[in-house]
């Protein structure tokens, strides 16, 4: 009893101070972890309120450069026609006030208002905002949080140009408001306070609460009666530091994250509190530590109580199994009893034991090779979608379908290790799937030999061209008859996945491979995946070709319509005059180009020619070409001094744009009007002819309009039909 007492004992005292140890280790390791975290989530929710910060600034951009972009709005703004600009701004201002849009405001580039469609009644000047001075000076857009007249709200102020020049900027303002901490708060719990420096609110209309320190004055809450955080935290903010405190109020638990608040310029003109209630975690965490301490004390209680029976009657056998169970919690699962088992419980026991440790061992080598086998399952299909993103991505750097196709084809081919890859794209009927593009010696042979299917047809690619959805096939079975392919004699699976534009079918993804049982669901759905992505990519790039295939007629076709016109306008003039010359004194006109002239007119670009050195003052001819559409319609020759400036001759040049402009828009209006002055005659002539009865009034009207319509013109009508008969009477 002694040697029992003096081993119970230390033993006792030793699990009572383990389980102590645990019990005050998972009691700080839990209290940590929740607070943790929740500091986790309030630093999210944190960021989650900077995104909707920022995507509040993007809104007022896209406002802002939507009206600076509308060409209406930049002429009646250049013109300063006020009541055109609020007829043109007014009814889109309405539909997004409802949007929380609190301002719609037009200055000038001196920064002076001159139109705000949030009180259009008030024309006084008003105090201009940073970011649409910001705005002016810079000439780009300016977006961010501003305060004005004592109100925060999100401005995007954008510069507005007409006809290159700057004339003023647009700036919209959302208001920032317990609305939208309203919505915060509802998406992501908690409660929300904005608080403002000071100097910010100076002239609102409304009660200014005090804050929690000196200069910082609350501007926005979830909550009717604030709960602020430390002192040390606002002062911290105002640095730019955020910080997090778990204070107790009235027996509650919060959280409380309070980070610096910025304007458009980076300038901090607030702060932001984030208050979280975590009561009902404390109590949760306590009642799982009292539970735990009952539990741990109840353990305790019963370890001592058995320790006392067992130790005195069985101690060499549990001293046993204990050095077996130490060797198996340090890791040995070979670890055996070795000693004959007795027919009493402690004999069971040691059976028992033995047992469970055999089954241990197998299970924990059984998980592990499972665990093993899972993870090179998950590193497989990771790889594969890693690989499929970056397939697409390098495929779509092709610049035509030709370069897309075969790139792609290339690429599923090296990084996937198929054997064989191919791209069949259905034909304008629908009726056959079409080999297009493959990165095999096999495939471009059977490109070659216009390799094709029927839709619907016996076949991987003819069922999935038709069905749409992705189908596998192996060499075995009903399923061999298809790897009779004479190109393709080492394919041993294949699987085929359409390419598909929402539910309609452009072609199929064929990919074969030399091992059976290659591909599983999880890898068909990535090869699906990355076919969508693929499908895509061609449709765009189709689009894309179709589009500058007509542009280029378009243009090809303007460019010979204008070329023609002019030509036709200058074999038409009458007086054989070229152009004209300007010798500083008088306009004259020439009837010949010079021959720098022609050979600007005959090249399409800018020509020059050093002067003549003989004469006192040195002078250079540049020829500069009239281009209309891309076309050449004239040449302006120009003699310049020596020391004429760098930029003079890209002064010419844009003046000769604007020229061509000019001389189209005349002959245009000349077209139009001798296009009017004929349909003018005409119509006369045909109401001339109308009027009369009598067949020979009516020749005689008609000879008689037409002589008068074509000056200096013999005119004359005759009737052709059977004279014999009449040759017979006379």
């Amino acid at each position: 009893m002694i040697l029992t007492r003096k081993l119970i004992l230390p033993a006792l005292i030793v699990f009572a101070v383990l389980l102590a140890g645990i019990f005050a280790f998972s009691y700080i390791n839990l209290h940590n972890t929740y607070h943790d975290a929740e500091e986790a989530d309030l630093v999210s929710y944190s960021d989650a309120f900077v995104a909707e910060l920022e995507n509040q600034k993007n809104i007022a951009l896209a406002l802002a450069s939507a009206a600076a972009g509308n060409p209406e709005i930049q002429k009646a703004f250049a013109e300063r026609d006020r009541q055109r600009l609020i007829s043109l701004t007014l009814p889109s201002f309405e539909l997004t006030k409802s949007y929380n849009i609190t301002q719609y405001q037009y200055y000038l580039p001196n920064g002076e208002r001159f139109l705000s469609l949030n009180d259009i009644d008030d024309q006084k000047v008003g105090e201009t905002l940073s970011v649409v001075l910001l705005a002016n000076s810079e000439q780009s857009s300016v977006a961010g949080l501003e305060s004005e007249n004592g109100m925060l709200g999100v401005r995007g102020a954008v510069p507005i140009f007409y006809q290159g020049n700057h004339i003023g900027a647009v700036e919209f303002g959302i208001g920032f408001n317990d609305a939208l901490l309203g919505i915060l708060k509802e998406k992501y719990g908690g409660e929300w306070h904005i608080l403002l420096l000071e100097e910010l609110l100076i002239g609102t209309p409304t009660a200014i609460e005090p804050g929690p320190i000196s200069g910082l004055i609350p501007y926005a809450t979830t909550q009717d009666n604030s709960l602020f955080n430390e002192s040390s935290s606002y002062v911290k903010a105002l640095e730019g530091e955020t910080s997090i405190t778990h204070p107790s109020v009235d027996g509650r638990d919060y959280a409380i994250l309070t980070s610096p608040l910025h304007d458009f310029s980076g300038r901090i003109v607030g702060t932001l509190d984030i208050v979280y209630d975590h009561t009902h975690i404390s109590a949760t965490q306590n009642s799982r530590m009292i539970l735990a301490g009952l539990v741990s004390i109840l353990a305790l209680v019963l370890a001592s109580l058995s320790l006392v029976i067992l130790t005195s009657r069985t101690l060499k056998p549990i001293q046993t199994l204990t050095s077996a169970a130490a060797s198996i919690a340090d890791g040995d699962m070979t670890s055996i009893v070795d000693t004959k088992p007795s027919n009493d419980e402690i004999g069971t026991l040691t059976t028992a034991f033995n047992r469970m440790t055999m089954q241990l061992s197998n299970s924990i080598t059984d998980l592990e090779k499972r665990v093993a086998d899972r993870t090179q399952d998950l590193e497989k299909q990771t790889r594969w979608l890693r690989l499929a993103a970056e397939i697409v991505r390098d495929a779509t750097y092709a610049r035509n379908l030709d370069e897309l196709l075969t790139r792609s084809t290339g690429l599923i081919l090296d990084r996937f290790k198929f054997y064989h890859t191919g791209i069949f794209l259905l034909d304008n009927n629908n009726e056959y799937a079409v080999l297009v593009a493959s990165s095999t010696e096999a495939g471009q042979r059977m490109i070659s030999n216009n390799y094709r299917v029927r839709v619907g047809e016996v076949g991987i690619v003819g069922h999935v061209s038709a069905s749409g959805e992705p189908h596998i096939i192996l060499n075995k079975g009903i399923d061999a008859v298809h790897f009779n392919n004479p190109f393709l004699p080492n394919t041993r699976s294949e699987l085929a996945v359409p390419l598909k534009l929402e539910s309609r079918i452009i072609g199929v993804l064929d990919v074969h491979s030399d091992q059976s049982q290659t591909f599983t669901a999880e890898e068909v759905a990535i090869m699906q995946i990355m076919a969508d992505q693929l499908a895509s990519a061609i449709e765009r790039t189709r689009l894309l070709q179709t589009v500058e295939k007509s542009l280029n007629e378009l243009e090809g076709a303007y460019g010979k319509y204008t070329l023609e016109s002019w030509k036709g306008l200058a074999e038409g003039v009458q007086t054989g005059n070229k152009g004209y010359r300007f010798d500083n004194i008088r306009i004259q006109a020439i009837s010949e180009l010079p021959e720098l002239g022609k050979q600007a007119l005959t090249t399409g670009t800018t020509t020059s020619s050093n002067g003549n050195d003989q004469k006192s003052e040195k002078q250079n001819t540049v020829a500069i070409p009239i281009k209309l559409r891309g076309q050449t319609i004239g040449v302006v020759t120009v003699k310049l001094k020596d020391d004429y400036s760098a930029n003079t001759i890209s002064t010419i040049e844009s003046a000769a744009e604007r020229l061509a402009l000019s001389m189209e828009s005349a002959r245009l209006y000349e077209e139009a009007r001798l296009r009017a002055d004929r349909e003018q005659s005409i119509s006369r002539i045909t109401t001339a002819i109308s009027t009369p009865t009598e067949y020979e009034e009516i020749l005689q009207t008609t000879v008689r309009e037409i002589g008068m319509m074509l000056d200096h013109t013999e005119v004359a009508i005759q009737i052709v039909g059977d004279l014999s008969e009449g040759d017979q009477d006379e």
